[in-house]
Protein backbone atom coordinates (compact mmCIF):
# COMPACT_ATOMS: atom_id res chain seq x y z
CA UNK A 1 0.00 0.00 0.00
CA UNK A 2 1.56 3.48 -1.26
CA UNK A 3 0.63 4.83 2.36
CA UNK A 4 2.22 2.15 4.49
CA UNK A 5 5.50 2.54 1.88
CA UNK A 6 5.77 6.18 2.69
CA UNK A 7 5.61 5.82 6.16
CA UNK A 8 8.18 3.10 6.21
CA UNK A 9 10.10 5.11 4.28
CA UNK A 10 9.29 8.38 6.54
CA UNK A 11 10.94 6.28 10.19
CA UNK A 12 13.87 5.15 8.49
CA UNK A 13 17.21 6.38 10.00
CA UNK A 14 19.77 4.78 8.64
CA UNK A 15 19.92 6.80 5.30
CA UNK A 16 17.81 9.73 4.98
CA UNK A 17 18.65 11.15 1.63
CA UNK A 18 18.30 7.90 0.63
CA UNK A 19 15.02 7.34 1.90
CA UNK A 20 13.76 10.91 0.92
CA UNK A 21 14.75 10.19 -2.63
CA UNK A 22 12.05 6.71 -2.69
CA UNK A 23 9.79 8.69 -1.02
CA UNK A 24 9.44 11.98 -3.42
CA UNK A 25 9.78 9.25 -5.79
CA UNK A 26 6.99 7.39 -5.01
CA UNK A 27 4.89 11.19 -4.91
CA UNK A 28 6.02 11.71 -8.27
CA UNK A 29 4.75 8.67 -9.75
CA UNK A 30 2.53 9.54 -12.38
CA UNK A 31 -0.66 7.79 -10.77
CA UNK A 32 -3.44 8.37 -8.63
CA UNK A 33 -1.14 10.86 -6.32
CA UNK A 34 -2.57 13.79 -5.35
CA UNK A 35 0.48 16.03 -6.71
CA UNK A 36 0.36 14.20 -10.03
CA UNK A 37 -3.54 14.55 -9.99
CA UNK A 38 -3.69 18.59 -9.46
CA UNK A 39 -0.47 19.36 -12.18
CA UNK A 40 -2.93 17.24 -14.38
CA UNK A 41 -6.32 19.23 -13.68
CA UNK A 42 -3.95 22.32 -13.76
CA UNK A 43 -2.87 21.84 -17.42
CA UNK A 44 -6.37 20.78 -17.99
CA UNK A 45 -7.72 24.21 -16.90
CA UNK A 46 -4.86 25.81 -18.82
CA UNK A 47 -5.80 24.32 -22.01
CA UNK A 48 -9.62 25.15 -21.26
CA UNK A 49 -9.13 28.92 -20.56
CA UNK A 50 -6.13 29.13 -23.34
CA UNK A 51 -9.12 27.45 -26.01
CA UNK A 52 -12.03 30.12 -24.45
CA UNK A 53 -10.54 32.94 -23.39
CA UNK A 54 -8.45 33.46 -26.55
CA UNK A 55 -11.70 32.41 -28.93
CA UNK A 56 -13.79 35.47 -26.80
CA UNK A 57 -10.51 37.53 -27.23
CA UNK A 58 -10.61 37.56 -30.42
CA UNK A 59 -14.29 37.68 -31.45
CA UNK A 60 -14.85 41.29 -28.85
CA UNK A 61 -12.39 42.60 -30.82
CA UNK A 62 -13.08 42.40 -33.88
CA UNK A 63 -17.40 41.88 -33.60
CA UNK A 64 -19.51 44.85 -33.55
CA UNK A 65 -16.41 47.32 -35.36
CA UNK A 66 -14.55 47.26 -32.94
CA UNK A 67 -16.69 48.87 -30.33
CA UNK A 68 -16.52 46.10 -27.76
CA UNK A 69 -13.25 45.80 -27.20
CA UNK A 70 -12.96 47.02 -23.30
CA UNK A 71 -14.14 43.49 -23.22
CA UNK A 72 -11.26 41.91 -24.66
CA UNK A 73 -8.95 43.59 -22.55
CA UNK A 74 -11.32 42.32 -19.73
CA UNK A 75 -10.85 39.29 -20.56
CA UNK A 76 -7.36 39.81 -21.42
CA UNK A 77 -6.22 40.73 -17.44
CA UNK A 78 -8.64 37.48 -16.38
CA UNK A 79 -6.93 35.55 -18.81
CA UNK A 80 -2.96 36.85 -17.39
CA UNK A 81 -4.26 36.44 -13.72
CA UNK A 82 -4.60 32.58 -14.34
CA UNK A 83 -1.60 31.89 -16.52
CA UNK A 84 0.11 33.58 -13.69
CA UNK A 85 -1.50 31.62 -11.60
CA UNK A 86 -0.68 28.13 -13.35
CA UNK A 87 2.79 29.39 -13.63
CA UNK A 88 3.73 29.35 -9.64
CA UNK A 89 1.08 26.99 -8.54
CA UNK A 90 2.68 24.79 -11.56
CA UNK A 91 6.44 25.14 -10.18
CA UNK A 92 5.25 24.22 -6.31
CA UNK A 93 4.17 21.53 -7.68
CA UNK A 94 7.15 20.85 -9.12
CA UNK A 95 9.28 21.27 -6.37
CA UNK A 96 6.90 18.90 -4.38
CA UNK A 97 8.62 16.47 -6.86
CA UNK A 98 11.93 16.96 -6.44
CA UNK A 99 13.90 13.98 -5.23
CA UNK A 100 17.29 16.31 -4.24
CA UNK A 101 15.11 18.28 -0.72
CA UNK A 102 15.09 17.60 2.52
CA UNK A 103 11.69 15.92 2.39
CA UNK A 104 9.72 16.34 5.93
CA UNK A 105 10.13 20.10 6.02
CA UNK A 106 9.98 20.85 2.30
CA UNK A 107 7.04 19.18 1.76
CA UNK A 108 5.13 20.30 5.09
CA UNK A 109 5.95 24.01 4.12
CA UNK A 110 4.52 23.28 0.42
CA UNK A 111 1.56 21.76 1.51
CA UNK A 112 0.42 24.69 3.30
CA UNK A 113 2.02 26.94 0.42
CA UNK A 114 -0.41 24.65 -1.67
CA UNK A 115 -3.47 25.24 0.48
CA UNK A 116 -2.75 29.14 0.55
CA UNK A 117 -3.22 29.01 -2.89
CA UNK A 118 -6.28 27.08 -3.25
CA UNK A 119 -7.88 29.24 -0.58
CA UNK A 120 -6.95 32.33 -2.88
CA UNK A 121 -8.33 30.21 -5.55
CA UNK A 122 -11.56 30.18 -4.57
CA UNK A 123 -11.71 34.08 -3.21
CA UNK A 124 -10.74 35.45 -6.58
CA UNK A 125 -13.27 32.91 -8.99
CA UNK A 126 -15.89 33.98 -6.21
CA UNK A 127 -15.05 37.59 -6.84
CA UNK A 128 -15.02 37.58 -10.30
CA UNK A 129 -18.72 36.51 -10.89
CA UNK A 130 -19.84 39.83 -9.25
CA UNK A 131 -16.87 41.58 -10.75
CA UNK A 132 -18.11 40.50 -14.27
CA UNK A 133 -21.68 41.56 -13.67
CA UNK A 134 -20.85 44.94 -13.03
CA UNK A 135 -18.29 45.49 -15.81
CA UNK A 136 -20.95 44.23 -18.50
CA UNK A 137 -23.67 45.63 -16.86
CA UNK A 138 -21.42 49.43 -17.64
CA UNK A 139 -20.50 48.35 -21.10
CA UNK A 140 -23.88 47.64 -22.17
CA UNK A 141 -24.94 50.76 -20.53
CA UNK A 142 -22.51 53.21 -22.13
CA UNK A 143 -22.13 51.20 -25.67
CA UNK A 144 -25.76 49.49 -26.63
CA UNK A 145 -28.65 51.79 -27.66
CA UNK A 146 -30.82 52.51 -25.17
CA UNK A 147 -34.24 50.35 -24.73
CA UNK A 148 -37.50 50.85 -22.58
CA UNK A 149 -36.07 51.95 -18.81
CA UNK A 150 -35.55 49.05 -16.33
CA UNK A 151 -35.05 48.94 -12.43
CA UNK A 152 -31.16 48.44 -13.72
CA UNK A 153 -31.26 51.23 -16.16
CA UNK A 154 -33.68 53.69 -15.12
CA UNK A 155 -34.52 56.38 -16.91
CA UNK A 156 -35.17 60.03 -15.15
CA UNK A 157 -38.33 59.94 -13.40
CA UNK A 158 -39.05 56.21 -13.34
CA UNK A 159 -37.46 54.48 -10.67
CA UNK A 160 -35.62 55.68 -7.74
CA UNK A 161 -31.73 55.38 -7.50
CA UNK A 162 -32.58 53.52 -3.76
CA UNK A 163 -34.35 51.16 -6.04
CA UNK A 164 -32.25 50.62 -8.57
CA UNK A 165 -29.59 50.20 -6.08
CA UNK A 166 -31.83 47.48 -4.39
CA UNK A 167 -31.69 45.86 -7.59
CA UNK A 168 -28.17 45.49 -8.42
CA UNK A 169 -27.10 44.90 -4.59
CA UNK A 170 -29.58 42.07 -4.86
CA UNK A 171 -28.49 40.80 -8.33
CA UNK A 172 -25.18 40.62 -7.03
CA UNK A 173 -25.37 38.78 -3.38
CA UNK A 174 -27.46 36.49 -5.24
CA UNK A 175 -24.54 35.53 -7.83
CA UNK A 176 -22.39 35.87 -5.35
CA UNK A 177 -23.77 33.30 -3.00
CA UNK A 178 -24.20 30.53 -6.60
CA UNK A 179 -20.50 31.23 -7.55
CA UNK A 180 -19.29 30.52 -4.30
CA UNK A 181 -20.69 27.22 -3.75
CA UNK A 182 -20.32 26.47 -7.41
CA UNK A 183 -16.52 27.29 -6.64
CA UNK A 184 -16.14 25.30 -3.65
CA UNK A 185 -17.57 22.27 -5.01
CA UNK A 186 -14.91 22.99 -7.98
CA UNK A 187 -11.94 24.31 -6.50
CA UNK A 188 -12.42 21.07 -3.95
CA UNK A 189 -12.68 18.89 -6.70
CA UNK A 190 -9.64 19.59 -8.48
CA UNK A 191 -7.16 20.38 -5.81
CA UNK A 192 -8.85 20.75 -2.15
CA UNK A 193 -9.46 17.16 -1.83
CA UNK A 194 -6.01 16.60 -2.88
CA UNK A 195 -4.54 18.74 -0.66
CA UNK A 196 -6.47 17.37 2.27
CA UNK A 197 -5.05 14.18 1.18
CA UNK A 198 -1.65 14.91 1.58
CA UNK A 199 -1.95 16.40 4.98
CA UNK A 200 -3.76 13.29 6.09
CA UNK A 201 -0.68 11.59 4.54
CA UNK A 202 1.45 13.94 6.85
CA UNK A 203 0.04 13.40 9.86
CA UNK A 204 -0.65 9.86 9.66
CA UNK A 205 2.88 9.97 8.81
CA UNK A 206 3.88 11.79 12.21
CA UNK A 207 2.01 9.33 14.22
CA UNK A 208 3.46 6.43 12.77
Amino acid sequence: MELDQLKNIWQKEQSPRKEDKQMLSLLGKRSNNPIARMKRNLFSELIAIIILYGSMIVYYAYAFHGTMSEVSWFLVAIAVFFITYYYRKNKLLNEMECVACHVKSNLQRQVRTLEKYVQFYLIAGTALGPLTILFFGWVFYIKLPKKTPSVFYPAPGTYPWWESGLAWVGLLVVCTILVYYLNVWYVRKLYGKHVQKLKELLAEMDEG
